[in-house]
């Protein structure tokens, strides 16, 4: 993929490419992908109530999710790494098959233990096909199309949103909770299926010089996921600080002893602001960090202060994630001189939305967090693709894949860090002490506005991103 090659009229960025013979299977494949991951939590949301009713363990409900995104972080930081060693098209295999061993796991669990040991599997999986999604971009398809392709998957993880708790729904409500796990562990045997076929039809099996897998970084990363998360789960006066101290501390030594090392799971100084690689992880970072709380505390906000059913704060929820596809499809068509603008509209809406969701969860009226929630989603879908773009373009050819692999890392562990500071605030502003309209009123300002500032810096790095040298396309 020469970066020296012009882009001419008749490879102009048109949707009739990118769905063309070419390209319409691998783009299929990669959707698939992340369908599978994307649609697995929210399913799983649904089927759990039914599952822990025949099979015990409610007290660990919540780790069924926790687990499979700390599977999904790990496996994703790894991504890049196992491509360069076994080529994307083995990658997406192994992924599929152990997603698939996953979700046979979940289904035929006796008891909650075993659960989760699917769960961990189902998240490798998952995470590996994520990440596996940005690698294929970068190494399936012309720059000139990224964009398009990220507005695509964009679409099919806004659909997940709708799709999956239906799913999840249906087979709870028919009392087949364990076919769901049935039904998508299918659906990753078709895309192992899938990538034997389509990947290799169009030879796009390429390997890199080997490099060791480093394990021990990734048992750092995994260690600083956990200890953040379970910082903000049980807030007390002694566990908490410990736990934060010991998640940063394994986080910075990940970064140090990354930084220094040839089988790097991150780009080359992936913080520093006066590169594209470090500019856009720190925007990914610090806009994942910003938005978690209104997934994570929205629903019971609305339900306490504003007596909302859970079908409807759900569905507020989801609005977000539909502004995401909606936004990111609108500007797929954009020329390239209008990134510059497009990254820091959608940097700054979503600071608006974190603002306004500071201002308005308090007092209500609650339908007045539909715009910001429109804000928060279209402002993230907007950037999204062209940060990508810009982000892996102004990176060295032999660190693309890597690079293109850790935007998803990064991503999902701003989340998993935002959770559990938004854990910590909510905790800290009297949730501990019950849901009551008072604690609920006071937390629904600090588990916004305490995000603020590092929206904040979310648009610096949005700033410093594009007042880069701009790549050509290729």
């Amino acid at each position: 993929m020469p970066d020296s090659a012009k882009l001419t009229p008749a490879r102009d960025n048109t949707w009739r490419e990118l769905l063309g013979f070419r390209y319409l299977g691998v783009l299929t494949v990669l959707c698939f992908g992340v369908w599978l991951h994307a649609a697995d939590s929210l399913l799983v949301a649904t089927l759990m109530p039914s599952a822990v009713r025949d099979i015990g363990g409610v007290a660990y409900l919540s780790w069924t999710l926790a687990l499979y995104e700390l599977g999904s972080i790990v496996a994703a930081a790894a991504t890049g790494l196992f491509v360069m060693r076994a080529g994307l098209r083995n990658v997406f295999v192994a992924a599929a098959i152990v997603y698939t061993g996953g979700c046979a796991l979940s289904a035929v669990a006796p008891d909650m233990a075993t659960m989760l040991v699917g769960r961990v599997l189902q998240g490798i999986g998952g995470g590996m096909m994520l990440a596996g999604t940005f690698v294929g971009m970068n190494r399936l398809f012309p720059k000139h199309l990224w964009i398009k392709v990220v507005a695509v998957v964009s679409a099919v993880w806004g659909t997940s949103a709708l799709v999956g708790p239906l799913i999840g729904g249906l087979f709870a409500s028919w009392g087949m909770w364990r076919g769901g796990f049935w039904a998508f562990g299918a659906q990753s045997i078709l895309l192992g299926l899938a990538v034997l076929f389509i990947l290799r039809r169009n030879g796009h099996d390429v390997k890199s010089p080997s490099e060791a897998v480093p394990w021990f970084r990734l048992g750092l990363l995994a260690v600083a996921v956990v200890a953040i998360s379970a910082a903000g789960a049980h807030v007390t006066v002694l566990t908490t600080p410990l736990l934060c101290v010991a998640g940063i501390t394994a986080a910075l030594l990940l970064v140090k002893q990354d930084s220094q090392s040839k089988n790097r799971i991150f780009a080359l100084r992936p913080w520093s602001l006066a590169h594209a690689p470090g500019a856009g992880t720190v925007m990914v970072l610090a806009s994942a960090l910003a938005t978690v709380s209104f997934t994570i505390y929205g629903p019971v906000l609305m339900q306490v202060l504003y007596g909302a059913d859970p079908l409807t704060a759900g569905y507020y929820i989801a609005v977000e994630s539909v502004a995401w596809s909606v936004g990111a499809i609108a500007v797929s068509g954009a020329a390239e001189r209008a990134e510059r603008a497009i990254i820091l509209a959608g940097s700054a809406l979503i600071t608006l939305g974190v603002i306004g969701f500071a201002v308005i969860m308090p007092i209500g009226p609650m339908e007045a967090l539909l715009p910001f929630a429109l804000c928060q989603g279209a402002g993230f879908g907007m950037a999204w693709g062209f940060v990508v773009r810009r982000t892996i373009a102004g990176t060295p050819q032999a660190d693309r894949d890597r690079v293109s692999s850790s935007l998803p890392t990064v991503q999902m562990t701003g989340y998993a860090f935002g959770a559990a500071i938004a854990g910590i605030v909510a905790n800290g502003s009297g949730f501990s002490h019950g849901l009551s309209v008072e604690a609920a009123r006071s937390a629904a300002v600090w588990v916004f506005a305490a995000f603020v500032p590092v929206a904040l810096i979310a648009n610096i790095a949005a700033w410093k991103l594009t007042a880069l040298q701009h790549p050509r396309s290729s």
